[in-house]
């Protein structure tokens, strides 16, 4: 019990402190041209042609777009790219069961 007493009372850095929830989001630099990448591929979803639901988004497009933008395609940027649709995907589909 000391230990957490001790713990409570420390200081932390400013960066460790739990933040307000915000619509911001905080990204480290080597992660920034993959989030600026897929926020620039919102609108190339694929969707369900009956229910109109997310399916993932279209492959095709993502070459020219990062090309556009300046930003380096490599097997860890699609993979990184991968698991935001994939997270996407599952968001959306909490937001449907409800």
């Amino acid at each position: 019990m000391a230990d957490d007493a001790a713990t409570a009372s420390a200081k932390l850095p400013a960066w460790m402190k739990r933040k307000e929830e915000t619509d911001e989001i905080q990204l480290l630099p080597d992660e920034a041209d993959t989030a600026q990448l897929f926020l620039a591929l919102g609108t190339q979803w694929r969707r369900h042609a009956m229910t109109g639901m997310c399916l993932g988004l279209d492959y095709g497009v993502i070459p020219p777009t990062a090309q556009m933008l300046g930003i380096a395609l490599n097997p860890a940027r699609f993979l990184d790219l991968r698991m935001m649709e994939q997270a996407a995907l599952d968001q959306i589909a909490r937001k449907a069961a409800r």
